[in-house]
């Protein structure tokens, strides 16, 4: 994502919290006969673009560390398989990293925001959140991490109208455009397993990070933000 726009990011993927979230009962832990990678998470801070510090990183197996001072943390994760992370701060809005895995350590950047920002989106899109429902933020870039302009996201659960966020501010729609962050917002999601659809830029191909295969089925809680990434080229 470009700097100048990680406010607008940190907007977009958040959105109020109620209940006590934490990694899908679903996921896949580590067995014993079962390889394990190293993700590495960087959480940013949305209006300086510094790193968080003080921010708990959980995987699926209940095993956290805490970010220090450039926002980074490591927590191991199953290999070939799916990963969790729960990222936890006072103050600050819990997401849920999701994704497919290779047999590859990963590093993966991220955004935490308030409640109070993301009051400011719904604001200027005359929304609201939904009590029983999640969010579902799908981020398609370019390996460099520049916006994959052209590419559009869309689930198979119900949900309220997509909308993304830009120079401009905020504004509906599925597909990005030039000057809009590389990702897709899906408010008030019908909490459950998602299938998501990306349609690449033409004569590119975009893959699930960090495993660059196939996004697995997603999960959508009640009241939590889930985070999934795809990157093309």
């Amino acid at each position: 994502m470009l700097r100048s726009q990680l406010l607008a990011l940190s907007l977009l993927v958040a959105c109020t919290p109620h209940g006590d979230p934490s990694p899908n009962e679903g996921s896949e832990d580590p067995t014993p006969d079962q390889i394990t990678v190293d993700a590495t998470v960087q959480v940013l801070d949305p209006m300086s673009g510094a790193g968080m510090a003080d921010v708990t990183v959980q995987n699926s197996a209940g095993d956290s560390n805490t970010t220090d001072s450039e926002g980074r943390a490591t927590v191991t994760v199953p290999g070939n398989a799916t990963f969790e992370v729960l990222l936890q701060r006072d103050g600050a809005l819990d997401h849920l990293l999701f994704g497919p895995t290779s047999d590859l350590d990963f590093d993966y950047i991220t955004f935490m925001s308030t409640e109070s920002l993301f009051s400011t989106v719904q604001s200027m899109l005359g929304v609201s959140t939904a009590d029983g429902t999640g969010m579902l933020v799908v981020g398609i870039d370019y390996d460099d991490l520049s916006p994959a302009v052209g590419a559009s996201a869309a689930i198979d659960l119900a949900h309220d109208s997509p909308w993304l966020l830009g120079n401009m501010g905020a504004s509906f729609g599925d597909t990005i455009g030039e000057g809009v962050m590389g990702m897709v917002a899906f408010p008030n999601v019908e909490p459950g397993s998602a299938t998501i659809t990306v349609t690449p830029p033409e004569g590119t191909e975009c893959t699930a990070f960090p495993g660059n295969h196939e996004m697995p089925p997603t999960p959508v809680g009640d009241d939590r933000v889930t985070v999934v990434t795809y990157h093309c080229r």
